[in-house]
């Protein structure tokens, strides 16, 4: 079987994040990784007495949930206070995109709809391993959408 010449590495993402799904913050030159999950079809199963195996029947699907971790810095309008204004005083409500394989025309854009922070951290580190301070945002929608990017 021929192995496909289509991989991808993150390298070249993109990713936003907007209070109003129209005013967007880029995140490329902070962001470090963008992980989905979730989405996971609910099942039920019974099992009945005359049979070892049980019956089961397919239920709705859950919520999708996506981790951003990104750069801290202490910029006034960096993602980390532009995020953290908008958990604090906007009830949460946060919308989010990304497209693996960079901002271009034809390339895919998966993106969140409206969803809730639902973790926000704060900076830590170590104070010996040099490694860069990082930030870390979670937030929980309905459904992450792929579409083609037209823009």
């Amino acid at each position: 079987m021929a192995r496909t010449t289509e991989a991808l590495s993150f390298v070249a993402a993109d990713v936003e994040v907007s209070q109003d799904n129209a005013a967007w913050t880029d995140l490329a030159p902070y962001g470090s990784t963008i992980a989905a999950a979730g989405g996971d079809r609910r099942v039920g199963e019974v099992n009945v007495f005359d049979d070892e195996r049980p019956i089961v029947a397919a239920g709705k699907k859950g919520s999708q949930t996506m981790t951003i971790r990104y750069v801290y810095t202490e910029e006034v309008a960096g993602p980390f206070a532009t995020m953290r204004s908008w958990d604090d005083t906007e009830g949460g409500v946060i919308y989010a995109r990304y497209w693996p394989a960079g901002k271009t025309a034809g390339n895919f854009v998966f993106t969140s709809g409206k969803a809730i922070i639902t973790s926000f951290l704060d900076p830590g580190g170590e104070a010996g391993a040099g490694e860069v301070v990082m930030g870390e945002i979670q937030l929980t929608c309905e459904q992450i959408t792929k579409a083609v990017w037209v823009s």
